[in-house]
């Protein structure tokens, strides 16, 4: 069997070059959605990004682009409680619950290690240990961010869960 070669002057070599950059590009490119943010956001005082307790619970996916929410649940008939997901591809980075008018943002848990607080710190990573954060057991509060709330295990401070609520 004869191996066939592209000659160069009908762009044979051209060829070559396009599989050694493209082929690198689609694996990479592949997992890029779920593990990087096209920003960064940072959970704080005042919110997830640029919503904060204020913003209208409907306008929460133009306010924060780049990301897909899903309306998961009406709690109940009697109540308007809204629970949006909001997810980057296929992995869901964060909860976003209204009040009981179903207007306003009453809590925010976040769901993904992408999300981290204003020290950079994130889901899986130990909370500092320091004057100005609180802990009863699990339950852990910064001083200077007291609707931030972090649920760390105890034996090693790694935080659990970050949820944000002014309830």
């Amino acid at each position: 069997m004869e191996r066939t070669r592209f000659d160069p002057a009908y762009g044979g070599a051209g060829i070559l070059i396009y599989r050694f950059f493209i082929i690198p590009l689609l694996f990479i490119g592949c997992g890029s959605v779920d593990t990087h943010l096209p920003y960064p956001l940072t959970i704080s005082e005042e919110g997830l990004g640029a919503i904060h307790p204020d913003t209208p619970i409907n306008q929460v996916n133009t306010l924060l682009s780049g990301f897909e929410f899903d309306k998961l649940s009406q709690v109940s008939s009697d109540r308007n409680s809204v629970i949006l997901q909001m997810k980057r591809g296929t992995h869901p980075i964060a909860q976003i619950v209204s009040d009981e008018s179903g207007k306003k943002i009453a809590a925010i848990y976040i769901n993904s290690n992408l999300i981290k607080n204003k020290q950079g710190i994130g889901l899986g990573e130990p909370l500092p240990q320091n004057d100005q954060i609180r802990c009863d057991g699990p339950e852990c509060i910064s001083k200077n961010e007291p609707s931030v709330h972090y649920r760390i295990n105890p034996a090693n401070r790694t935080i659990l869960e970050i949820t944000f609520s002014r309830l």
